[in-house]
């Protein structure tokens, strides 16, 4: 089992530990309101197979 010491990790360790089943992506990405646009719904367009999506204004 890998532990890891940091939750980055880079695209090629991503794409050699993805079906692991320790790994779980998150996409939490956010975008100030001015910057016009929605990270839901490009998330719902395009995203890493099996990332879960985290809003944070949803949470706050």
């Amino acid at each position: 089992m890998y532990e890891a010491t940091s939750p980055l990790v880079t695209t090629e360790w991503l794409a050699t530990h993805l079906d692991a089943p320790d790994v779980r992506v998150v996409d939490a990405s956010w975008y100030l309101p001015q910057m016009q646009r929605n990270a839901r719904e490009e998330y719902e367009r395009e995203h890493i197979p099996d990332a879960v999506f985290f809003d944070i204004d949803e949470i706050c």
